[in-house]
């Protein structure tokens, strides 16, 4: 008896064995010599191509091809809405960029005519087998037990980040190069050079992670033998944010002298807007103190123009507020203070991970800073819009005349809006303003220098918050990835262990299966023999023998004996069907629980031997006491 039942899985073509897999088709139903039981679908290649008897020839062709290049074939009877066709399916697990697919291919033919039959679900014949040999399917089997991922054994894992983690180790030192490359002596150098060294100290931190996880993915290959891919698969997620992160800080670092100079435009803007601020309140006590009236949160609050929910929130946190449990809260301002100062703290208190702020005068940069950009981008397409071509040119010709009679008029301001926005956004205007800007170099600098501080400013605010907020953000990812490397390598190490005990368990199983077998058979054949010996002894005796019913009682006895381990052996026979089954849907305690019931027929069959042999015992004695007796007989 084989100690590995065979197993039918769809797509294979092994017949006469139940399988415990359900049917690709139905869900449902089990396989048997390659049919469904439920929905009569014919699974494996030889099942198919049996299927499509009748069917031009290229149709058993097709499945037996795909099943050698590893898809599962089947084949079903479908109602099409006007005809009943054969389809042949083939289906599998293809590599994608990120993983693998299901994938299926259908073939039909019409089961009356045998032509083929094209519609929206079915492809051409020649195109689905084009497909099927261009594409390598994934072993459904290897990505269950983990010895590849992604259709990618641990080899092939370690070879890859291998090829990643030279990319990034180039990467960085590209970035080392551009970070020596910066020049400190200068105000706006100095500051390009701390911007660069904190890209340039994260890039090298990027770095170091890619290295741990290829080393980590290397001992778990030198682990396993490359017999399992999941414990190398688990550091791709650290290899990926590695490779961004430094790429992202070379890129930080190329910019860097680019932003300084571009924070150095923008700081006079922050100073302006500072002075501003601080001259309209002083204008606004002036104007309260000469009409006889106390400076209060509310009335800042109108002269910025803020919103009625901040501007709520604002008064309550400079005059106290009393909640709806009545408890008393004391308010921070001081309307002797500056109410500029006052307003920033305000904004600090509100800080949050969902909200943030940032000081007043950092926004009213970023106001100034804009009208310039829009009052250069207007200036520069005044200066040449007598030759802008192609679409909308006339509309901006005509836009340009209404603004050159009326220049800040309320009138204009759609058309000033509409001048501004084609030199602003090359992309919207076909990349006419760069290429028209040798035609007025001065408009154009004074374009660029303007859009330059505007994007200084917002450096500033990247450089009061965001900054930081991305830098935490990218090490919390990478972090999490180390993590997520680390749990999948003991996870997968946790099922090789499992895995090996379920091995060993389904050896010992099998192995008291097979032995269990052993003795029924023996006992079989042993009791087989004590009958035939039996009925040997019944022939040596006549009737008129005196121990002649002795015998024949003890050989019928012995017979019935027999019909007991026959009753065992049919009883094991089926025991070792049902095993198989469960051997096949890996059913480990149905599998022993069958083990057992073998055992006892085992035991039932070798009780039942041990009855014949003692039988045939008896038989045999009172046979030849018998024979002794009739030539005692004879010689008297």
């Amino acid at each position: 008896m084989s100690t590995q039942p065979p197993i039918t899985e769809p797509g294979s073509d092994a017949l006469g064995t139940e399988t415990a897999q359900p049917c690709p088709t139905c869900k449902d139903g089990r396989i048997r010599e390659g049919l469904c039981g439920q929905c009569a679908a014919a699974v494996g290649a030889r099942a198919a191509a049996a299927a499509l008897a009748g069917l031009p020839r290229n149709a058993a062709i097709l499945v037996v091809e795909a099943e050698s290049l590893g898809w599962d074939v089947r084949v079903e009877r479908r109602w099409t809405g006007r005809l009943w066709v054969r389809a042949a399916v083939l289906s599998g697990l293809v590599m994608v960029r990120a993983g693998v697919e299901e994938t299926e291919h259908v073939c039909a033919w019409n089961e009356a005519t045998g032509k083929f039959v094209a519609s929206a679900s079915t492809g051409g014949f020649k195109a689905v087998r084009e497909a099927v040999k261009a594409v390598s399917v994934v072993s459904r089997e290897h990505e269950a037990t983990g010895r590849t991922v992604w259709g990618r054994d641990a080899a092939e894992w370690v070879r890859q980040m291998d090829g990643a983690v030279v990319k990034v180790s180039t990467a960085l030192s590209d970035a080392r190069d551009a970070f020596n490359a910066l020049d400190g002596s200068t105000p706006s150098g100095a500051r390009a050079v701390e911007l660069g060294s904190a890209a340039y100290a994260e890039a090298k931190t990027a770095e170091r992670s890619a290295t741990d996880a290829v080393k980590a993915a290397r001992a778990w290959l030198a682990e396993t033998n490359g017999e399992d891919a999941r414990g190398c698969a688990s550091w791709r997620r650290a290899m990926v944010l590695a490779g961004q992160h430094v790429k992202d800080a070379g890129e930080a670092i190329a910019d860097a002298a680019a932003r300084a100079e571009r924070e150095a435009l923008a700081a006079p803007i922050i100073e302006e807007a500072q002075e501003r601020l601080i001259a309209q309140e002083a204008q606004w006590r002036k104007q309260l103190a000469d009409a006889g009236r106390e400076p209060s949160a509310r009335g800042y609050a109108g002269l910025i123009v803020m919103f009625e929910d901040s501007s709520r929130a604002w008064c309550a946190w400079f005059d106290g507020y009393t909640d709806y449990d009545g408890a008393t809260h004391a308010g921070h301002g001081d309307p002797s203070l500056s109410f500029v100062a006052q307003y920033d703290a305000w904004g600090k208190s509100r800080h949050s991970e969902r909200s943030v702020h940032f000081p007043s005068r950092y926004t009213s940069a970023s106001l100034i800073a804009g009208d310039r950009v829009d009052a250069a981008a207007v200036a520069f397409t005044l200066a040449v819009v007598d030759r802008i071509e192609g679409r909308g040119a006339e509309t901006l010709r005509k836009a340009a005349d209404a603004v050159r009679k009326n220049p800040r008029g309320f009138g204009t301001g759609n058309d000033r809006k509409r001048l501004a926005d084609w030199a602003k956004y090359p992309h919207n205007s076909y990349g006419e303003p760069t290429r028209l800007a040798e035609h007025s170099p001065a408009d154009w600098a004074a374009l660029t220098t303007a859009q330059a501080a505007y994007d200084g400013v917002r450096d500033f605010h990247d450089a009061l918050y965001w900054d930081a907020y991305y830098a935490g953000e990218r090490a919390h990812a990478r972090a999490a990835a180390d993590r997520a490397g680390l749990a999948g390598r003991d996870q997968a190490r946790a099922e090789r262990a499992a895995s090996g005990r379920a091995a060993v368990a389904w050896e010992a199983a099998v192995e008291r299966l097979t032995q269990a077998r052993m003795r029924v058979h023996a006992a079989g054949v042993l009791a087989a023999g004590d009958v035939e010996r039996a009925q040997a002894c019944r022939d040596r005796v006549r009737e008129g023998d005196a121990l002649a019913e002795d015998v024949w009682s003890a050989v019928r006895s012995c017979e019935g004996a027999y019909d007991d381990v026959s009753r065992a052996k049919r009883d094991a026979d089926h025991y070792e069907e049902s095993a198989e089954t469960y051997r096949a849907a890996g059913a480990l305690s149905d599998f022993v629980a069958e083990c057992a019931r073998m055992e006892e027929a085992a035991a039932r069959a070798e009780s039942g031997r041990e009855e014949t042999l003692a039988l045939y015992g008896c038989a045999f004695a009172d046979a030849a006491k018998a024979e002794e007796d009739r030539r005692e007989d004879v010689l008297r």
